[in-house]
């Protein structure tokens, strides 16, 4: 069962991915977090891998008003509901209806409007060795994305989920391992991803 505040809904919905608009009075989750869909004794994990505000009408693009945030707020309030933001998770997990984290795609995409919300750093801590998302996410990457800076975005929650400098050190270092193997020890490459970690 869900123990978070739902962030958003889901407005569109793959095996591979969804994408769910966040309510006006929520924080949008930061790139590279990980966010879930609870569906009843199922829950599907996904990492958030772009995100956008634009304009709820596709015909108007949003123009530069010279206001502060507290000048816009007091002379064009309308402003802030006429925007919306989206998040577009890549699915690299889901827990089944037994109870086990399974790191690969769901059987079954979100269904429209179910809820989403943050992952807590104890689900992210299931996501746990040998960190088989990870090959996903190398291998079939979002190819709107820079699939390297997702990577150092993944580690540092990684990191952060475990107690970051109070005990994160290690998963880091065994999620770092995998990586490399999955990189095909291509030294450069995995320096340069572990340098942008901490």
């Amino acid at each position: 069962m869900s123990d978070g505040e739902p962030i958003g809904e889901v407005v569109e919905s793959s095996t591979r991915q969804f994408v769910a608009e966040v309510y006006e009075d929520a924080d949008a989750p930061a790139f590279g977090h990980w966010v879930r869909v609870e569906r009843g004794d199922t829950a599907l994990l996904g990492l958030v891998s772009h995100v956008e505000t634009g304009s709820y009408d596709t015909n108007r693009q949003a123009v530069a008003l010279g206001l502060s945030p507290e000048e816009r707020a007091e002379e064009m309030p309308m402003v802030q509901e006429l925007l919306r933001t989206t998040v577009r998770a890549q699915v690299l997990a889901y827990r089944d209806r037994e109870g086990r984290l399974r790191q690969t795609l769901s059987p079954h995409p979100p269904d429209i409007h179910d809820f989403v919300e943050p992952c807590p750093d104890e689900a992210v801590r299931g996501l746990e060795a040998p960190f088989d998302f990870l090959r996903t996410l190398v291998e079939h990457p979002d190819p709107a994305v820079p699939v390297d800076d997702l990577l150092v975005a993944v580690l540092r929650r990684v990191h952060a989920a475990h107690g970051g400098e109070h005990g994160g050190r290690e998963a880091l270092v065994t999620a770092g391992r995998a990586l490399s193997r999955l990189l095909d020890d291509d030294h450069e490459r995995l320096q340069s991803i572990l340098r942008r970690v901490l």
